[in-house]
């Protein structure tokens, strides 16, 4: 290596670590305080008040040796510290682990991590953990609370922050703040292959989900090669999925590449939706339809699109069976569409009965989603039956729906930013 460049790299570590030694002053003000201490009396044989007001006040990094002592003279398990070295070396890991998608790895990592209670970069790593299990309602506590901490995290720890919830809005389908944290990170990644691949990952699936393809596929190709220089096939298979569902998304008419082992590497918040998009364009949609997985989300819409089938295929002893079971779900699962009764609008052919629950409930449950793909479906099928009925000024409306909701989310987008 470049003997500059090395000089640079342990200056840069040491700037790093300088920076979180500082940071570690609200810790210590914040013990000072409950324990009615004054700066006085935790200073008292071991530095002066001044240099404990400094350090509270994060203007200076305190000497190791006298961390100690004042976490010591506080009560304070130094061993339940993230001190700025280990903090760094676990965050750096737990990227690695992100990167590969190795969760075995990442978990023993968070293991390592269970008896510490204190380390701004803990957090991060541990928010990157639960966004790569898929456990979003975990994650959730972490990114919330992790905003009080922004100013406590410098340019390396908020750039991995920013992606881990990223990567969150993705799992929990708000593109529209994804896209706004993506385009807040600084390109100044470059410099470290996995997370670079991971930045130009998230332009791709992000772009792609708001129907932005050319932005989108620019951030694949970047990804894909570094993704195979490192024979991460993990994330190869997964950037088929994406790309497949862009495919759909775009109606490109391109051949798409599936295989049962790609499907069975997709965590169970992708597997679902990524089964019921291939039956959308598939010749024989139970094919995949019957790979879903009940525990997994979207369970009861593709059990939907199932009893559709029967229902449009005249196969009435599934018809029933599917019928009976999203009844029987509905419940069970606090349901946001009465799937049973959307099924008998269609059975029975009430067709304005029909037009106003799609307008009434599917097209904002598909907005919620940010699913543009289906909220196109639903409004074109809204348009249709408005046009059987010679209505057609309200037909035109909901033919164009689409491309409103569409500049929405981009637009929402540029405001808010």
């Amino acid at each position: 290596m470049d003997f500059n460049l090395q000089l640079k790299i342990i200056k840069r570590r040491e700037e790093l670590y300088d920076f979180y030694y500082r940071g570690m002053g609200e810790k210590i003000k914040r013990t000072r305080i409950d324990q009615s201490l004054t700066q006085e009396a935790l200073a008292k044989g071991i530095c002066s008040n001044t240099y404990i007001s400094k350090i509270e006040n994060n203007k200076i990094a305190a000497n190791k040796e006298q961390l100690y002592m004042l976490m010591e003279r506080m009560g304070i398990e130094t061993d339940r510290i993230g001190f700025p070295e280990m903090m760094v070396e676990s965050l750096e890991r737990s990227y690695e682990y992100f990167f590969f998608k190795d969760i075995s790895s990442y978990e023993k990592l968070i293991q390592e991590l269970d008896e510490y209670d204190y380390g701004v970069l803990i957090f991060v790593v541990r928010l990157g953990y639960f966004v790569l299990k898929g456990e979003y309602h975990k994650a959730k506590q972490i990114y919330d609370d992790m905003y009080r901490y922004i100013d406590t995290l410098e340019e390396y720890g908020f750039a991995i922050f920013m992606m881990y919830g990223c990567f969150y809005n993705v799992g929990i389908h708000d593109y529209i703040s994804a896209r706004l944290m993506y385009e807040s990170i600084s390109d100044k990644l470059r410099n470290n292959e996995p997370l670079y691949a991971l930045y130009s990952y998230l332009r791709f699936i992000i772009y792609g989900n708001l129907h932005l393809f050319n932005k989108s596929r620019e951030g694949l190709a970047v990804a894909a090669d570094i993704f195979f220089h490192h024979n991460n096939c993990s994330r190869l298979m997964e950037s088929m999925m994406y790309s497949n569902l862009f495919k759909i998304y775009e109606n490109s008419g391109e051949e798409m590449f599936v295989r049962d082992k790609m499907i069975d590497q997709l965590m169970p918040n992708q597997r679902n939706l990524y089964l019921i998009m291939l039956s959308e364009v598939a010749p024989e949609p139970l094919r995949y339809l019957d790979q879903l997985h009940e525990e997994s989300p979207y369970y009861l819409d593709g059990l939907f699109l199932k009893a559709l089938f029967f229902l449009n295929t005249k196969d009435k002893e599934n018809y029933r069976k599917h019928k009976q079971l999203l009844s029987d779900m509905h419940y069970q699962l606090d349901a946001k569409i009465d799937y049973v009764n959307l099924l008998r609008l269609i059975e029975q052919k009430e067709t304005m009965f029909l037009k106003d629950y799609l307008a009434n409930y599917m097209l904002p449950y598909t907005e919620s989603l940010q699913n543009l793909y289906f909220y196109k479906k639903i409004a074109d099928r809204i348009s249709d039956i408005l046009q059987s009925k010679n209505q057609y000024k309200n037909a035109l409306i909901y033919r164009v729906k689409t491309e409103d909701f569409k500049k929405k989310m981009i637009l929402s987008n540029k405001k808010t930013s």
